[in-house]
């Protein structure tokens, strides 16, 4: 019943089986072995990016059509042209503004230490490097590569993009697999137009990747710098959650394609003093007007550009923090960070220590990875899926069923911390979803997707799915943020592959994140146990010797008696779900 594998985990899979198998009615509490499902079922396995952009790949390839019809006939001169051909290519991904890359810029390049021009970068995603019509491409990439060595971190780009004018190479610097590079035809650019995809904010990174999770700590990182000059500061420490959170839902926003690239940025860059003086009432005026829904018409023409956020992210009013040269300085640096990159998870889990001094200290040394999560997720009840997938692949009904079956799953964590439990199982069933949708389109069925737009009504696994108690507020806060976050990707991976998704944008509210005392808490109250419930988490961990007064107090009134010997947190808290769900569910047997 309760497992111990590379991290400490609990769970219940409470599962109704059919007639005749375990018999109706049964509940299963399932910690089978692992299945490599993906290894079985080739057809099924896709690269899935993560992160819906501001615009929807079938828009990328309308724009991409006029793009080509524009510049085909063109002579493609380098000199005279690259600048227009770049500015036009960067617009058909939604980058329009002149600050979101910088053209020209001077480098050195390092084989020579001479002086140069880098056509177009935009920093920390892409370099563009130019050449004259029938150029050699190779040469050009290695030309660009030679300038990267002068470029600082924030900077340094993931992708080399070179071309003719008549054709694209597209080199992804963190792939090191032949796939690392893709070459094809101005003409050719609606078809492939998912190949440059990460200019819109789509991100390709695979999931749980070590340069995705070397990312989330440098990211956190980042964050425990920007806490720090807040906390010098005297800013209050609830005030402090709401505000970092805020600020890392707008710099994810600017590189994610939530809205238009560096608009939080360069609001910040163009819009606030260098010392500092003005940069909190500028950017509660930025909230202020995320939270609204109609806007006034006198507003600075940069904050027209945003949108209905909601959600409740902005909705809460907060003092105004006071900032100086140096902060302006950390934040903007934290702002050149490309947040498209990070796994909300695995961030999430680091981001809960910005606030403790030792923590910031330890930060990246110790987490639970991704992997270790799905090592305890897998055989708890994601394989068993996966493996009902694979026999219904080849069934429309059946994969219709599975399906319906999908929307009836609810997880709860009731030592949910950060979330990084209740993201992963977000993520994952929304891959599964999208593997059933996409499966049911190439055997010519497609009722399940809408025929103009695909809502949130339309989505089966949705984030209000997911519940979680926390005792404390920070973690809590991040773990609501971080679902938003998910969501985001889950509905790009959607878009990239159907060509529709739900608009990220408003947020939904998510309230299933409860603040509280998991084991003095009715969990009946956040969540109606049926046999679709699913009970996961890592618990905190303290055997009875480690155990304060206060954590005494609770295991004798889950128990019931005085006397509690060596009884710790982790049957405390399993005491408590099997007593919340067993007596609403069938008790047949357990296996």
């Amino acid at each position: 019943m309760l497992r111990r594998d590379s991290v400490l985990a609990w769970a219940w899979v409470l599962t109704t089986c059919p007639a005749g198998a375990r018999g109706h009615g049964t509940v299963v509490i399932n910690a089978e072995t692992t299945r490599d499902y993906y290894s079985r079922n080739r057809s099924a396995k896709r690269k899935v990016g993560v992160g819906v952009a501001t615009r929807s790949l079938n828009e990328i390839r309308k724009r991409a059509g006029k793009f080509v019809s524009e510049w085909k006939d063109e002579p493609g001169e380098e000199r005279q042209q690259a600048q227009s051909f770049v500015r036009d290519l960067l617009g058909v991904y939604g980058i329009t503004e002149t600050k979101a890359a910088s053209y020209e810029r001077r480098a050195k390049r390092s084989s020579t230490g001479n002086g140069g021009y880098i056509d177009a970068l935009v920093p920390g995603l892409c370099l563009v490097e130019m050449k004259s019509a029938g150029k050699n491409l190779e040469e050009a990439e290695r030309q660009a590569l030679d300038y990267i060595d002068d470029l600082t971190d924030a900077e340094a780009p993931r992708w080399v993009i070179t071309s003719d004018f008549r054709q694209f190479r597209i080199l992804d610097l963190h792939d090191r697999t032949e796939g690392a590079v893709q070459e094809f035809a101005l003409t050719g650019l609606p078809v492939k137009a998912e190949a440059l995809a990460f200019l819109a904010g789509y991100q390709t990174r695979s999931f749980g990747s070590v340069e995705q999770e070397a990312a989330s700590i440098k990211a956190a990182r980042v964050m425990a710098s920007l806490y720090e000059t807040l906390e010098k500061s005297g800013y209050p420490d609830h005030e402090a959650s709401v505000f970092l959170v805020r600020i890392l839902f707008c710099m994810y926003a600017d590189d994610s394609g939530l809205w238009d690239r560096d608009l939080f940025t360069e609001f910040i860059e163009d819009r606030t003093r260098d010392d500092g003086s003005d940069l909190g009432p500028q950017i509660a005026m930025f909230f202020q007007v995320l939270n609204q829904k109609i806007k006034p018409g006198h507003l600075d023409e940069a904050l027209q550009k945003l949108p209905y956020a909601n959600g409740g992210v902005f909705a809460e009013t907060i003092s105004i923090p006071a900032f100086d040269s140096e902060m302006r300085s950390k934040l903007l640096d934290a702002c050149r960070f490309n947040w498209a990159d990070i796994s909300p998870a695995i961030f999430g889990s680091l981001f809960q220590a910005v606030k403790d001094k030792k923590s910031r200290r330890q930060l990246g040394e110790h987490y639970t990875t991704e992997t270790n999560i799905l090592k305890t997720l897998g055989p708890l009840f994601l394989d068993d899926l996966k493996t009902r997938f694979a026999d219904e692949q080849h069934s429309v009904q059946g994969l219709k069923k599975f399906r319906a079956h999908l929307g009836q799953i609810r997880l709860i964590d009731p030592a949910a911390g950060c979330g990084n439990f209740l993201l992963l199982s977000y993520r994952e069933l929304r891959a599964l979803d999208l593997a059933v949708l996409i499966r049911l389109r190439e055997l010519g069925d497609t009722t399940e997707v809408p025929t103009m737009f695909f809502t949130r009504d339309d989505l089966v696994v949705r984030p209000e799915h997911f519940f979680g108690i926390e005792i404390e507020e920070w973690p809590a806060r991040i773990a609501s943020t971080a679902l938003h976050l998910a969501d985001h990707q889950a509905n790009q991976a959607m878009s990239l592959e159907l060509g529709m998704a739900p608009d990220s944008l408003p947020l939904g509210t998510i309230d299933t994140i409860h603040v509280g005392n998991a084991l003095r808490t009715n969990w009946r109250d956040i969540l109606n146990p049926t046999v679709n419930t699913i009970v996961v988490g890592n618990p905190p961990f303290k055997g009875h010797r480690g155990r304060e007064a206060e954590q005494a107090a609770d295991l004798r009134t889950v128990w019931g008696r005085e006397d509690i010997g060596r009884l710790d947190q982790l049957s405390t808290n399993s005491c408590v779900g099997l007593r919340t769900t067993w007596s609403s569910v069938p008790r047949t047997r357990v296996s």
